[in-house]
């Protein structure tokens, strides 16, 4: 008889689990009773979508093209910080903002290719198509959210229904799995997350300057290293929001220890583990705290590493 119960180290038996769980459920499974869904239309100016993803708490959104009645893609908080690193580059904050106002998203798709030789993500998926077929788009092409469009049953015009995300795939995967014999084993056993060429920053590192390496890196947090190389705090895109939201956008030569001053009393702070940890607490705790990745370090606090949702779905899913 085969062994199926696996080896320390060996992901097999967990990724074939996880894919047939994810296999057997829709994305339309993933909707909530009731919910609200922020979609933006394509006449809209790239200040006045940043001002809502603000005011409704969210990172992204979709984009209606209402001449042609179609999705029409996804504005993210990567994207605008793109177009701020562009125009901050070449212009005082008055003037960048004075181009940025003027930018529609239905020209966003073409000035951000240009900007970062990236596309905005496009991407999106029929809401009866399998979790596994929306794992996989997400994997490859590296999205944490992917738009659900159906088609109208009169017109046949596209319908966006929800946006899927990273997070709400794993804390499914983390809620319905049975068998979690294979993320007793410490994140040592499988490497999962990412261990080499970590940007970092000090507390005296201007915010542009981090701007860039989240743009360029397409990553969301840099981690903040004192002299010794030990974990102090973080830098993430939500700190940029924040700025944001106080209008403080003109002030992005300000080094990292005054920006985080902003932070709202409740900050729940820096999120970390160790390798000597296992990977289904480190899926309880992303899941339990609403994280999108933690900071890995050792006994003295040192970096070791990041292990982020994409990680641990690229790990375990086939």
């Amino acid at each position: 008889m085969a062994d199926t119960e696996g080896t320390p180290g060996d992901l097999s038996i967990l990724r074939q689990t996880v894919t047939q769980l994810l296999q057997q459920h829709a994305a339309y499974d993933m909707l909530p009773v009731s919910f609200r869904l922020v979609v933006f239309d394509t006449t809209l100016q790239i200040p006045s979508g940043l001002s809502l993803l603000l005011q409704n708490g969210i990172d992204c959104a979709p984009i209606w093209d209402s001449e042609n009645n179609a999705y029409a893609g996804m504005l993210t908080v990567t994207d605008i910080l793109a177009l701020i690193r562009h125009y901050y580059a070449q212009h005082s904050y008055s003037e960048a903002m004075a181009e940025i106002s003027k930018i529609e998203l239905s020209s966003f798709k073409e000035l951000y290719h240009g900007i970062t030789s990236r596309y905005p993500n496009t991407l999106s998926i029929h809401p009866m198509n399998s979790l596994y077929d929306a794992a996989r788009i997400l994997i490859e092409a590296d999205y944490h959210s992917l738009a659900l469009v159906d088609a109208d049953t009169y017109s046949s015009q596209d319908c966006v229904v929800s946006v899927l995300s990273l997070y709400s795939i794993l804390r499914f995967v983390s809620m319905n799995l049975k068998d979690k014999k294979s993320l007793r084993e410490p994140l040592l056993t499988h490497r999962i997350g990412t261990y080499e060429g970590i940007s970092t920053a000090t507390m005296d590192t201007r915010v542009i300057e981090i701007i860039h390496v989240l743009v360029e890196k397409n990553i969301s947090v840099v981690p903040i290293l004192d002299e010794q190389g030990k974990v102090i705090n973080v830098f993430e895109d939500s700190d940029i929001m924040i700025m944001a939201r106080e209008e403080a956008l003109g002030e992005l030569d300000m080094p990292v220890h005054e920006a985080i001053q902003r932070r709202p009393d409740d900050f729940a702070g820096v999120h970390t583990c160790r390798l000597s940890d296992t990977l289904l607490s480190v899926m309880d705790i992303l899941r339990k705290a609403q994280l999108h990745r933690l900071i890995v370090v050792d006994e003295d606090d040192h970096l070791v590493g990041i292990i982020s949702l994409s990680d641990i779905l690229k790990a375990i899913v086939a």
